[in-house]
């Protein structure tokens, strides 16, 4: 038997977690059955934002509000940027919308255009096209924009206008 864990705030299944749920689960498991705990499959996430910035601001401030709201991480006011890992689990679809939303609650942004929305270095039209991404059952979607671990999702921001 396969069981694929989503951890809180998308920690790895260490080997002292996996004998824990293996003992949990181990009353509830079939004579001659063997169990197995999995990680689930990451999926990166790759997205490019045209941005047109107010007049009366900065770009740099609004670049750094864009960042913290579609961040992966839980921000400075206790709210979780947008790609925290706890927002999303299993199959679950990633829709552009929430995106718009969350760009355009920053200070200074005038408008926001979505100009690549795809897994990562897998060029594909269709998401950005239809406004969401499809996910298998095990995959979980992942954006951690760390520039020293690329390959955990990339958010590129292109602003104009502003100071």
């Amino acid at each position: 038997m396969f069981v694929t864990v989503d951890r809180q705030d998308g920690e790895i299944i260490d080997p002292a977690f996996a004998t824990q749920v293996g003992t949990h689960l181990d009353r509830y498991r079939m004579a001659g059955h063997d169990l197995r705990i999995h990680d689930p499959i990451a999926v990166s996430l790759e997205i490019d934002l045209l941005v047109c910035v107010h007049k009366d601001h900065f770009r740099s401030d609004v670049s750094r509000g864009l960042l913290d709201v579609l961040s992966s991480r839980t921000r400075a006011d206790g709210t979780r940027g947008l790609f925290h890992p706890d927002h999303f689990s299993f199959g679950q679809t990633v829709f552009l919308s929430p995106l718009y939303a969350a760009a355009r609650t920053v200070a200074g942004v005038s408008s926001v255009q979505v100009t690549r929305f795809q897994r990562q270095g897998q060029p594909d039209p269709k998401p950005l096209a239809d406004g969401f991404m499809t996910l298998g059952r095990l995959e979980i979607a992942r954006l951690d924009n760390d520039p020293n671990f690329p390959e955990h999702g990339v958010l590129r921001l292109e602003l104009h206008g502003g100071k």
